[in-house]
């Protein structure tokens, strides 16, 4: 192999791993919580709306409920029951912190609050939202799956109310 080759692969080799540093991955600052469902970023002054990726949470059952006077009835017994959950965002997330987001393909927003965790996982993994059946991301379906059983075994979660019940039509 001559030296011009040897240059020629060296050159392949640190373009092919200059690519992965060009990756999607964003850090924003969190300028405010609107619910458990909303909240805005600033990414160099550029304002960013997220929305948890995948996952359907009680505000978004209560806005797209059929009957939605019932579910969110039902929701709010579920908060006055359990107030701490209303705040999740609040207590979990700190206002001014920066954290690691990427936009995903379906227009949701991954934020990565815990580290390598997602701010969706975390939301299932408490049992305050269900996976969106709609959602089809082959790496993200199984994590958030996972996330999902583990929130459906916690006693205070939206699996041992009645929140699914009036939240979400059953197919016939």
């Amino acid at each position: 192999m001559c030296k011009k080759e040897t240059l020629f692969k060296l050159y392949i080799v640190f373009f092919c791993l200059s690519i992965s540093l060009h990756a999607k991955i964003m850090l924003g600052e969190l300028k405010s919580i609107n619910n458990n469902s909303v909240m805005s970023l600033l990414d160099n002054n550029n304002p960013v709306k997220c929305e948890p990726h995948g996952i359907k949470t009680l505000e978004w059952l209560i806005r797209d409920a059929a009957s939605s006077g019932e579910c969110q009835k039902s929701v709010d017994a579920f908060y006055d029951a359990h107030p701490h959950e209303r705040l999740y965002a609040q207590e979990h997330l700190h206002l001014y912190q920066r954290y690691h987001y990427e936009k995903d393909d379906a227009g949701g927003c991954i934020l990565y609050a815990n580290g390598p965790e997602s701010y969706s996982e975390m939301l299932l993994n408490e049992g305050l939202a269900i996976v969106d059946e709609k959602y089809n991301n082959r790496g993200w379906n199984e994590k958030l799956k996972r996330a999902s059983v583990r929130g459906q075994k916690k006693k205070e979660s939206i699996h041992s109310s009645d929140i699914l019940e009036k939240c979400i039509e059953k197919k016939r």
